[in-house]
């Protein structure tokens, strides 16, 4: 029988001491049906007049915050949660053939990394989850909370997806059917961190391939999300999901389903020898409980009556049939204890009283501190041939081979505090045993997939080949071809050089600039605002902004803009509160002017390039403009959508582009062509999902713009009348920065899922008018756009003219001629498509009325 313990270490260093408990800020966060800015204002309170501490779920909390609040509804409703599914299916209906023809210079994007990773503190993206095939050791599947499912056939050594076109990369948990190892089953949204949303379960009868949606295919207004799924693997057909709005259970895999239990639930587990018998976890409030079927799930008893637990992680052995294993989190984010049931689940006891002296969910290598992050990482599990292994993870991984008697370290986010045990990436969310070989043990965490194989002795990376890294900002290099640099989420900041990935700098990766005049001079950031420079290409790097200080060392919004001049290098503008510029790269910082009247803090920042002493900067609802180099700024727009970004036509300073996020419909795009004196709806027929970025394309002959949004990316040139999707061979994924590099004309995407991509630009240069005449005897006549068609013999023919986006123009045929004509002459310039039938041949061709 288990025992109560003291924590027993094998670390080496003690580097943190006790720090004070942490009060509830975020109760029951996830947060269901709670308004986004109650959550926001709890935890404001709980951190005001404090520095924020490592370990505690500040850093999680803001990108969520940061994700969220530029889409919930003004109110702080959030979206409804099939909304970018339906949004998708809208657009797709309205816009068959959007896409550029393939005759044009269309969007050609090529996915650029990172993917691969050296291990340890580095990492490439989170992973939720990982599910086994029950007979072939060498396949499994991953679930990741933006980038989708990715299925390796060789144990891990390689990795391929086939879910980019789904409507939501997100997912949460897999399930396998072990009777039919082709059925597949995946719980859409990101359970722990809210990254997406859930649309319910989707099912796949082709080893994951292709997928459909099931009975549990949710249309709410409030968000959901679902933290676990199991699957019978006596009666497959039946399957158990814990999500935000209680337990779902279906008997028919997965075509209808019966909510068998109320209450936010994050865990479920059926007893290994008798699936009549199941195990559920609820969560929130300090009142998180477990749960007991023994019906097979068909209805449930609370078997606990905890108090001040907030999230509970359950672990069942198929060594000791009878053992339910409980890994409870209190509302601080730290390890409150551990409980057990030899009874199967009857009756549960404490068997590890927890404290802030022996808190294994704290980051520190000898467990002493208070809190944690158990709301958002927590993992455990029990070796099925060995009850008395048990692994256990928060921020780090601990192990017991005692039954819980005493505890070791396993592995450390980072080795600077002790290398004597391996360092594997932080934040763990799933630990798992291989079916066929319980020697492997798997964990899934921020950086990626690891697993080892002699009790985390060492572990091995097995994340090379996933695509899957949330990138938050990208910078370009104006003088090296394929050169950027890129902030991740959890991963830092990464440069792209030489057809490689190169880890630069580390935690979570924000805004990054490479200098236009010399490519080894590079900024990168981290949170709020605090920026890197290097100046022999990350050899050595130093600290010019902080973001725990006043001026512009205060802290910024979780992503804080900044900007170069476009003509002086040693020049850039840095957006907090205010705005700040250094005229020496960085060496010092002076105030720029006063802004009033700002809400928050500075979301984006342009310089006018053809008049740099015009800068526009834009609030989350404000755009304000200095024509005098920022002594003084002017309000020019007070917004109701959430603004995300600015753009400025570099020919003309008057010339102003804004996206905005959020679900209203129609209010995406906006447009000034004075300077912001009066605005111009621009938003045409964009699908209604957040854009999140606009970039400008300045080509001798295309000028536009193109936008980042929740689905891809769009693009409209100067005289087109709406926009064109530019999303060939770009996943369905969250774009959150756009950037063009003209050393090779490639447009560059950042994605919020799966890592960075790169395109050609949109390029309208086509059959020229000598080309065409010569192709069909089609000769212009001296006023442009006039042409005449001249044939050998009498022939039928038809001419049909449409503009780019299908738009009918002209149209005229004849059953017998040897001469026709059209023009074009008054058309609006654009782009236009000929389509020239003669006989029994059809040409078509595109023309440039300038």
């Amino acid at each position: 029988m288990k025992t109560s313990s003291t924590l027993q270490l094998i670390a080496l260093m003690a580097f943190w001491a006790s720090v004070s408990q942490a009060q509830p800020w975020m109760k029951g966060l996830p947060p269901g049906d709670e308004n986004f800015y109650e959550i926001k204002t709890a935890f404001e309170n709980h951190w005001q007049g404090r520095s924020p501490e490592r370990g505690k779920g500040y850093k999680s909390f803001k990108r969520w915050e940061w994700f969220w609040e530029q889409r919930v509804a003004p109110t702080g409703e959030f979206p409804p949660a099939d909304i970018r599914y339906t949004e998708w299916q809208k657009y797709q209906v309205l816009h068959p053939e959007n896409e550029l023809p393939p005759h044009m210079k269309a969007a050609t994007w090529t996915f650029k990394g990172p993917n691969s990773s050296n291990g340890g503190y580095s990492g490439i993206g989170r992973v939720n989850c990982v599910a086994f095939h029950p007979t072939n050791a060498q396949v499994f599947w991953i679930g990741t909370p933006a980038g989708g499912i990715w299925k390796t056939t060789n144990g891990g050594s390689s990795w391929t997806t086939s879910t980019d076109r789904l409507p939501v990369l997100g997912v949460t948990d897999i399930a396998v059917d072990p009777s039919s190892p082709n059925t597949l089953y995946a719980a859409t949204g990101d359970g722990d961190g809210g990254d997406t949303y859930s649309i319910g379960i989707l099912k796949s009868t082709d080893g994951g391939s292709t997928w459909s949606v099931t009975g549990l295919n949710w249309n709410v207004t409030s968000q959901k999300r679902i933290r676990r799924m199991q699957i019978d693997k006596s009666s497959p057909s039946t399957l158990l999901v814990a999500a935000s709005d209680g337990i779902w259970r279906s008997t028919d895999a997965a075509n209808t389903w019966v909510k068998v239990q109320s209450g936010g639930m994050t865990d479920i587990e059926f007893n290994p020898t008798n699936s009549s018998i199941v195990y559920a976890a609820s969560y929130g409030f300090g009142n998180a409980q477990i749960f007991r079927s023994t019906n097979n799930g068909a209805s449930w008893t609370q078997v606990t009556s905890f108090s001040g637990i907030e999230r509970i992680n359950l672990a069942v052995s198929e060594d000791w049939p009878m053992l339910v294993d409980a890994l409870c989190a209190d509302q601080s984010g730290g390890l409150a204890g551990l409980w057990y049931s030899d009874n199967a689940g009857a009756s549960f006891t404490n068997y590890y009283d927890a404290t802030c002296e022996n808190n294994m969910l704290n980051y520190a290598a000898d467990g002493v501190g208070c809190g944690g992050q158990g709301w958002y990482d927590l993992a455990y599990t029990i070796n099925p041939a060995d009850a008395n292994e048990i692994y256990l993870g928060g921020i780090n991984t601990w192990r017991t081979l005692d039954g819980g008697a005493s505890w070791e370290l396993n592995n450390i986010w980072s080795n600077y505090f002790t290398q004597a045990v391996p360092e594997v990436h932080a934040d763990k969310h799933f630990l798992a045993f291989h079916p066929l070989n319980a020697a492997a043990l798997y964990e899934c965490n921020d950086g990626g997939i690891y697993r080892t194989t002699n009790g985390g002795q060492s572990w091995t990376d097995l994340s090379n080949g996933l695509g899957i890294s949330q990138i938050y900002r990208i910078g370009t290099s104006k003088t090296v071809a394929n050169n950027v640099i890129c902030g991740l989420q959890d991963n830092g900041s990464k440069e792209l050089k030489n057809n490689s990935m190169v880890d630069r700098t580390g935690g979570d990766g924000m805004e990054c600039i490479i200098d236009y005049t010399n490519a080894a001079i590079q900024y990168a950031t981290y949170v709020n605002g605090e920026i890197y420079k290097t100046t022999n290409g990350w050899s050595s790097y130093t600290t010019i902004v902080n973001n725990n200080g006043t001026g512009a060392d205060e802290p910024g919004n979780w992503v804080t803009p900044y900007i170069m001049h476009p003509t002086n290098n040693q020049t850039l503008l840095l957006g907090k509160s205010q705005v700040y510029k250094t005229t020496n790269g960085g060496t010092s910082w002076t105030q720029l002017g006063q802004i009033t009247g700002m809400t928050g803090k500075l979301v984006s920042m342009a310089y006018a390039p053809s008049d740099p002493n015009t800068i526009y900067v834009a609030s989350a609802f404000e755009v304000f403009k200095s024509t005098n180099g920022g002594t003084t700024w002017t309000k020019i727009r007070q917004s109701s959508n959430s603004i995300t970004y600015l753009a400025v036509d570099p020919a003309n300073a008057q010339n102003i582009f804004i996206t905005c996020s959020g679900y209203s419909a129609g209010n995406k795009v906006f447009i000034t062509t004075n300077g912001g004196t009066n605005w111009t709806n621009y938003s045409g027929t964009l699908p209604n999902v957040p854009v999140n970025c606009v970039v400008y394309q300045n080509m001798p002959n295309d000028k536009g713009i193109f936008i980042g949004t929740d689905l891809g990316v769009y693009y409209r040139g100067t005289g087109m009348s709406d926009w064109l999707s530019y999303n060939n061979g770009l996943p369905n994924v969250v774009v959150n920065e756009l950037e063009i590099s003209y050393n090779n004309n490639k447009l560059w995407a950042a994605t919020y899922g799966r890592g960075l991509w790169n395109s050609d630009l949109y390029s309208s240069v086509g059959i020229s008018e000598a080309e065409l005449s010569q192709s069909i005897g089609l000769s212009p006549n001296p006023n442009q756009g006039d042409f005449t068609i001249d044939m050998a013999e009498p022939m039928a023919y038809s001419i049909k003219v449409t503009d780019i986006l299908g738009k009918e123009i002209l149209s005229q045929s004849n059953i017998r001629s040897t001469h026709a004509s059209f023009s074009l002459a008054g058309a609006h310039p654009g782009v236009y498509l000929v389509v020239i039938s003669i006989g029994d041949n059809t040409i078509t061709k595109k023309m440039v009325v300038q």
